[in-house]
């Protein structure tokens, strides 16, 4: 890469904070000139674990790890070393627990009166297997926009197949069919095995602390800058090429704004659509409070940038 190109990512999940690491480590960048911007005060999204055993614990989720798939994360991790064993990398770390901890559920369905419901058949009938099959060998082009109920009739959502799916990978009915099916072709592995899970792998800890803690430790050791507390409030596009292209960014730091130039061979990475932005945390007396749209950073970033391409698109026309 050109000397001197900067490099700003939109972000401070695992997205921008992997995209960092390898412009890095494969983009020959120079990590004083990355910056990741992040509204939260810690990084790492959606891969969080916090609390204490007086003020209670949280952890908004934890995404499902196979050494059969995961190719770049485990490229990533091979090469980053790990905080606690020294000599170890990231992943030697995470394969050597899970020789000794390994996945084996023996109760992945329940009935209403807890008792453990058999799963060694999935519950199919021929006209599920037959829709299903339908699915998965249908072109993403032919699929379109459509959801995984235009595909599959009611029923199938009634089979222990698709609770335990459905379950293992955040899937509900009105999904996309396009991303349903790419996830029937990626972990086809996991049907001999969906009702052990037993080829999950777990980090030695919360993704939080086993993942990024180590991820963002080697990403500040090379110099990159993590400005924390700091929400991005617009991307300014100005036209490069017959394209639009990122010449500014907006943010608010606190009470103070704050404007930066970006030259035309530097590099942005938007990083949008978070699982948990604008989540809130209930307690064991009281429901989490109700959270919209509006409260969401990304939404309105979102928003920001859609209404600027409209204008561009419409300065266009007008001009042609």
């Amino acid at each position: 890469m050109a000397s001197g190109r900067k490099a700003y990512l939109v972000g401070g999940g695992i997205g921008s904070l992997a995209a960092a690491a390898f412009l890095i480590r494969d983009g020959g960048l120079k990590g004083s000139d990355i910056t990741v911007y992040e509204m939260l005060p810690i990084l790492g999204g959606s891969l969080d674990g916090a609390g204490s055993a007086s003020d209670g614990y949280s952890m908004r989720g934890g995404r499902m790890l196979t050494t059969d798939n995961y190719e770049c994360t485990w490229g990533l991790f091979k090469t980053i070393p790990s905080l606690e064993h020294p000599g170890l990398t990231v992943f030697e770390e995470t394969i050597a627990f899970n020789e000794r901890v390994r996945s084996h559920s023996k109760a992945r369905l329940i009935d209403r009166d807890c008792a453990i419901l058999d799963v060694t058949s999935m519950g199919f009938s021929m006209n599920d297997r037959l829709e299903l099959l339908s699915l998965s060998v249908a072109s993403e082009e032919r699929l379109g926009a459509t959801r995984i109920t235009d595909w599959l009739s009611p029923s199938f959502f009634e089979t222990k197949f698709w609770y335990m799916w459905a379950t293992t990978f955040a899937f509900q009915p009105w999904h996309s069919a396009v991303e349903f099916r790419r996830y029937l072709h990626r972990f086809i592995k996991e049907f001999s095995r969906i009702e052990t899970l037993a080829g999950v792998k777990r980090t030695v800890y919360n993704q939080y602390d086993s993942l990024v803690r180590p991820l963002a430790a080697w990403l500040e050791e090379r110099g990159v800058h993590f400005a924390r507390d700091t929400l991005v409030t617009d991307l300014v596009l100005a036209p490069i090429g017959g394209k639009s292209a990122v010449s500014r960014i907006l943010l608010r730091h606190g009470e103070a704004a704050e404007a930066i130039d970006v030259g035309p061979e530097d590099l942005v990475f938007f990083q949008n659509g978070s699982m948990t932005d604008a989540s809130s945390l209930g307690s064991m007396t009281s429901a989490p409070p109700h959270r919209t749209k509006h409260d969401s950073g990304g939404w309105a970033l979102w928003e920001g940038i859609a209404w600027e391409v409209r204008q561009a698109t419409l300065r266009t026309n007008n001009t042609g």
